[in-house]
């Protein structure tokens, strides 16, 4: 999946929700961070582990109920977006990696066949296979497109309540700017 989608499906669901949109705006990129074990050769790997997706989440959360209680929701909305990661990740993570080098996937295929008769089709495959390292990623696939299209059209279509948000957006990257000077 491209990093669009990995950003967008889990902001929206967490903003749909009803947590907090600031929160949920600042650790997004815990959504695409996965990703970044490319760098090192280990696409689907190192960053896809058990290791990263679970256990450093895990450690915040128990730290911050312990030392940091204000630190709690941020901690669970990071364990969230790395998990939604490997989840939307189901053509092959290697979750158990540095033990385990192969990959655990899931395909699922519904069809619709209209002619000649009407009938649905299901297909599951799971199972584990040696990953590929990717040397070309897409960072907007064509259903990113069709989404980000989409949200422009609604942008068009709810001006309104469009400038209301990028006035509350502008607000927040100000607030956020001025934080880290300080």
């Amino acid at each position: 999946m491209d990093p669009v989608l990995h950003l967008l499906l889990p902001l929206l669901l967490i903003v749909a929700v009803g947590i907090d949109k600031r929160k949920a705006l600042l650790l997004a990129p815990f959504a695409i961070l996965p990703d970044f074990d490319v760098l090192f050769g280990l696409h689907r790997e190192a960053l896809h582990s058990f290791l990263f997706i679970l256990v450093f989440p895990i450690a915040l959360i128990a730290y911050s109920r312990l030392k940091r209680p204000e630190w709690l929701l941020g901690a669970f909305l990071a364990l969230f977006y790395l998990v939604s990661h490997v989840v939307l990740d189901h053509s092959g993570v290697a979750f158990l990696w540095p033990f385990v080098k192969e990959g655990f996937y899931l395909d699922i295929d519904v069809t619709l066949t209209v002619r000649p008769e009407w009938s649905f089709g299901f297909d599951l495959d799971y199972g584990m296979r040696t990953l590929t390292q990717a040397t070309t990623t897409y960072l907007i696939s064509d259903i990113a497109f069709a989404v980000i299209f989409l949200g422009i059209l609604m942008a068009v279509i709810f001006r309104k309540e469009t400038a209301k948000t990028l006035r509350w957006l502008w607000g927040v990257l100000k607030d956020l700017v001025g934080n880290v000077r300080k």
